[in-house]
């Protein structure tokens, strides 16, 4: 009988996440704001590769393309540090939501850094990647419109 209500107890009561305290969040939104400016890096990298895309020579396009991927490897290399500050400070583990958008976006910079990538065999990509960047370049900026929703931290 007490099992049963021990057990009943568990499954209705919800978990409380312990929050950071003020210092570990101050340390957090100090992180935070490295990945907002390289998310910001990111995007403009983003714009300027789409203006004028269509009339773009191949050298412009080379160019563009080594910035886009230099700004998703510093971006990544920010959400990576953000990661190390949530998990120091949420020992039960970062919010789900943080975490799966997190593992979304750095996905998306994965495949920016080999797309973009312009060391091999780049004049025969040059045109593909004119083709197909502004579909690519779409689903990274919502990746990081999704990332931007859930990186409020819990007051408390």
């Amino acid at each position: 009988m007490i099992a049963t209500l021990l057990f009943a107890w568990t499954v209705t009561v919800p978990v409380q996440r312990p929050v950071p305290d003020s210092a570990a969040r101050a340390r957090i939104n100090v992180v935070l704001q490295s990945v907002r400016d390289s998310l910001d890096r990111v995007r403009g990298a983003a714009y300027n590769f789409r203006t004028d895309l269509n009339r773009a020579s191949p050298v412009v396009v080379h160019s563009r393309a080594q910035r886009m991927q230099a700004s998703c490897v510093g971006a990544d290399a920010a959400l990576v540090r953000l990661d190390s500050a949530l998990n120091v400070s949420y020992p039960a583990g970062a919010p789900a939501d943080l975490r799966r958008e997190s593992r979304a976006l750095r996905s998306e910079f994965a495949a920016c850094r080999r797309e973009y990538d312009t060391t091999a065999r780049w004049e025969q990509r040059a045109d593909s990647v004119r083709a197909w960047a502004p579909f690519k370049l779409r689903r990274l900026e919502d990746a990081m419109r999704r990332f931007g929703r859930v990186t409020t931290l819990p007051r408390r």
